[in-house]
């Protein structure tokens, strides 16, 4: 949970997050991966983060979304948090996928809503780490409150290297 804590601090200190779904040809450009890793306890355990944003503008303040991967050096899980844009429809969540394919037509839910955006939070199975690391795009699926689809692509460009890093401390 500290983690978590963290992960949530470290992201929320840039610009929130607003999508609005007239922005139909929105141009989007992604950030560089970003990674931190910290030892919170007596324990000498490592937390890492590696996280990625998309933003609507090249000047890169208007941000969309915002994903991260969190590790812990006594453990081989993996943490997916996705901070999504707000002004979508909360109960239709997010579809999340891989190039142009969903991992699944259910829709993954928000854990909570902050002024930055909605959190969705899950631990990532091997099979879909491993479409992280082989995949060259993460589609991203919203409602907006008018009922439209609005897609985000976030390149993946870079992943498997960056997330070596962190997953290696």
């Amino acid at each position: 949970m500290k983690i978590l804590k963290f992960l949530i601090i470290f992201i929320t200190i840039f610009a929130p997050i607003h999508l609005q779904a007239e922005d139909k040809n929105l141009k989007i450009y992604d950030g560089k991966w970003l990674s931190n890793c910290s030892s919170e306890n007596s324990e000498n355990e490592k937390q890492c983060v590696l996280e990625r944003s998309v933003f609507g503008d090249e000047e890169m303040k208007k941000k969309l979304v915002t994903i991260a991967m969190q590790t812990k050096s006594n453990s081989n899980e993996v943490r997916f948090v996705l901070i999504s844009p707000l002004g979508t429809l909360i109960p239709q969540g997010v579809k999340i996928g891989f190039d142009g394919k969903f991992i699944s037509e259910k829709p993954y839910g928000f854990n909570i809503c902050r002024p930055n955006g909605c959190i969705t939070s899950m631990m990532v199975k091997d099979e879909t780490l491993s479409k992280f690391q082989k995949g060259n795009v993460l589609n991203l699926e919203y409602v907006a409150a008018n009922g439209q689809k609005i897609n985000i692509n976030l390149g993946l460009n870079g992943f498997s290297k960056e997330f070596k890093k962190i997953s290696s401390n």
